[in-house]
């Protein structure tokens, strides 16, 4: 009888476990110029930003580590007509490692839902502006109102390896509000960054 309440205890723990999981999507990344994500915001192809800078610091690193937030507004008679823009961009220049080198491995991101828009091609959720440096995504996945981007290489302090991010972003129909971001080390765990977000 105790091995049969055992059972029907784990069955029930599965059934409430897999929608969990069920949640999880991997997001549709277009590359991009920077030309190309302006022209999507705006008929004249130059965007009106709003930059917010938002320092950080990893554990068994000095300095300030920087991650920046750049929105934009869809402007009326474009693909993104009605949305927000949200570019974010990776910066450790100004860390230094005191031992092993803590680097950025992954960035999640309380978005809520994202548009899909026609970026380069069929339509995408996040887009990264391609460059000769800085790392790009490996992987953007969806779980429930969390976005966690992945970097394709770990972003690690000066000068020990690649320091900063390619410009990545996407859009979203709630405007910026205040909200957060967990920022994932390679070696000591993560910090949670405050920075804007789309409200939903």
């Amino acid at each position: 009888m105790r091995f049969l309440r055992y059972c029907l205890s784990f069955a029930a723990s599965a059934l409430i476990l897999v929608p969990i999981s069920a949640m999880a999507r991997q997001l549709a990344v277009a590359n991009v110029t920077p030309q190309g994500v302006a022209c999507i915001f705006t008929p004249a192809c130059a965007v009106t930003v709003t930059d917010t800078t938002h320092y950080f610091d990893l554990f068994g690193n000095s300095g300030r580590s920087k991650l920046l937030v750049r929105t934009y507004p869809g402007l009326p008679g474009t693909r993104a007509a009605g949305l927000t823009g949200y570019s974010l961009f990776l910066d450790l220049h100004g860390a230094t490692a005191l031992g092993m080198p803590n680097c950025v491995d992954k960035l999640t991101i309380d978005t809520g839902p994202l548009a899909s828009v026609n970026y380069a091609g069929p339509p995408a959720d996040v887009f990264v502006v391609g460059s000769s440096g800085g790392a790009g995504l490996a992987s953007a996945v969806q779980n429930g109102a969390k976005v966690t981007f992945t970097f394709a290489k770990p972003i690690c302090p000066a000068p020990s390896g690649m320091t900063e991010s390619l410009y990545f972003g996407f859009a979203a129909k709630g405007a910026p509000v205040a909200g957060a971001a967990e920022v994932t080390g390679s070696l000591h765990g993560s910090v949670i960054v405050k920075i804007r977000v789309p409200q939903h």
